[in-house]
């Protein structure tokens, strides 16, 4: 990678760290201008890194998928599948209860790919679709290992807490102790399917 390249990607990383910031605190409807003050960049340099508004955002959104994904991959990474999983839950509600500008950012996100931003569509699915395979294969892990019945639908397992996870991600709204609540419920369902 030549020294100009580098530059380029080290501005790019702070442009979207910076709009990962304003989108949080001012909304998907946070100005270039500031964004671009935020950095100390033109204008243009926004628009030679993305583009438009759009794949600004688009890149906000594929950037924050996976400081996520990172997240929780990170936290599952040991054990058995069982482990694994119930590592997953864990870290996945904790974070999405965590009530950080980041993952109203998230849920704001989300919420525009299913509705104003079909833009980001394809993006959300990939994701989910990718989300949802590594759960199956949490499952699946178990089963191999023996920390999993061996008898049990590993997709549909898989497919049930990708559903929880996601309803953690929006019941972001409720109070705190009513999420422990609920994941804790959530959890002994699981203990005692598993």
């Amino acid at each position: 990678m030549s020294v100009r390249s580098a530059a380029a990607e080290v501005t790019r990383t702070r442009l979207i760290d910076a709009s990962i910031e304003r989108f949080a605190a001012d909304g998907l409807g946070a100005s270039f201008d500031a964004v671009a003050a935020d950095v100390g960049v033109t204008k243009g340099a926004l628009y030679h890194h993305f583009g438009s508004k759009e794949g600004l955002v688009e890149a906000v959104y594929k950037e924050a998928i996976r400081r996520h994904a990172d997240r929780v991959i990170e936290a599952s990474a040991a054990g058995t599948g069982r482990e694994r999983l119930f590592a997953l839950v864990d870290a996945s509600a904790r974070l999405y209860s965590s009530r950080t500008p980041f993952y109203r950012l998230l849920v704001s996100l989300h919420l525009a790919a299913a509705m104003e931003r079909p833009a980001l569509a394809d993006t959300a699915r990939r994701a989910q679709r990718t989300q949802r395979d590594f759960m199956i294969e949490l499952v699946r892990q178990g089963q191999r290992d023996g920390s999993i019945r061996p008898g049990l639908d590993a997709e549909g397992v898989g497919l049930t807490v990708n559903a929880a996870l996601e309803g953690f991600l929006t019941q972001q709204l409720e109070p705190p102790a009513a999420q422990r609540r609920w994941v804790a419920k959530f959890r002994s369902l699981m203990e005692d399917l598993l």
